[in-house]
């Protein structure tokens, strides 16, 4: 395995240990407010530190796109959190789940419309057989739960933007010319400022909460591994990567996800998890074996 495709599989694995983190800040403050904190502190305490780095390597202030920044922010960030938060708050846990295993295919699909990536049988397999891993443990009888179409459409719509994220990422302009460490930051850094309106009405409705140290604890946790750190690495491992192959190592995230929840929040472990996460941990292994040997043998 490259660097890049070990950077994809921790920024993976990092996104995926949020649930727990999430469920214990969420206990004591209000989901924007939240995610405000999250974006902003990451950014507080990551562009100082990537800006005089930029400087140090081009020994000028760095050229900022701006316009093109605000765009990635919003598909990268500030767009798909709220979305996906608000989609959260309208359908049920199963609904969610299954719909939000459809990201990887909508990052293909758009990659191959937008960039002419061309989708190879293995990347097929190794989709529908994760997709396949990821129904077995989200899929359960009938009246289990329920949901709204509107709650359901919020979700699809953030896998969409943030599949469209990565393929924005795939076809680089002024952004390109910024160190990662400094592009991230300022990503995230944005996505906290267009977050921000949103944070104040809420305030404003519920007032200040009374975060708990738990609380605190999380969000720090969720400052430093999944936002600053995942960010980082996904955006790095991008420079080298196709979008659709990117986006099919995201199929593991509902299986780390399973595995944090049993760990940390104490869920039951049962057959299909079990079996389920040994599905989608094989698709990626499978599709990302077949590429290599492809790679292998056109070379040869």
């Amino acid at each position: 395995m490259n660097k890049a495709n070990a950077m994809l599989l921790v920024a993976v694995a990092l996104w995926g240990i949020t649930i727990a983190p999430t469920k214990w800040a969420l206990e004591s403050m209000p989901p924007f407010t939240l995610m405000f904190l999250r974006l902003f502190c990451a950014s507080l305490f990551f562009l100082p530190y990537a800006w005089m780095k930029a400087k140090r390597e081009t020994e000028t202030s760095p050229s900022v796109p701006w316009l093109r920044m605000c765009s990635l922010s919003f598909t990268g960030v500030a767009g798909y959190f709220l979305f996906n938060y608000l989609g959260i708050g309208l359908t049920s846990g199963v609904n969610y789940s299954i719909i939000s295993a459809s990201l990887p295919l909508c990052t293909i699909l758009l990659a191959a419309l937008y960039l002419k990536e061309k989708i190879t049988i293995p990347q097929w397999g190794g989709l529908l057989l994760g997709l396949a891993g990821v129904l077995l443990i989200t899929v359960h009888p009938a009246g289990a739960g329920g949901g709204t179409l509107l709650g359901d459409l919020l979700v699809l719509a953030s896998d969409m933007i943030w599949a469209f994220y990565v393929v924005q990422m795939k076809k680089p302009q002024g952004e390109a010319a910024l160190p990662s460490e400094l592009f991230t930051a300022l990503t995230l850094g944005i996505g906290a400022m267009m977050i921000l309106p949103f944070t104040l009405v809420e305030i404003g409705v519920s007032g200040l909460p009374a975060v708990t140290p738990k609380g605190w604890v999380s969000l720090a946790v969720l400052v430093v591994g999944p936002t600053i750190l995942a960010y980082w690495l996904w955006n790095r491992a991008m420079e080298s990567v196709s979008a659709g192959k990117a986006g099919l190592y995201l199929n593991a995230l509902p299986v780390i996800s399973v595995i944090t929840s049993i760990v940390l929040l104490g869920e039951a472990l049962t057959w299909k998890t079990f079996v389920g996460g040994l599905l989608v941990l094989s698709g990626v292994l499978w599709a990302e074996k077949k590429e290599r040997i492809s790679s292998v043998a056109n070379q040869a």
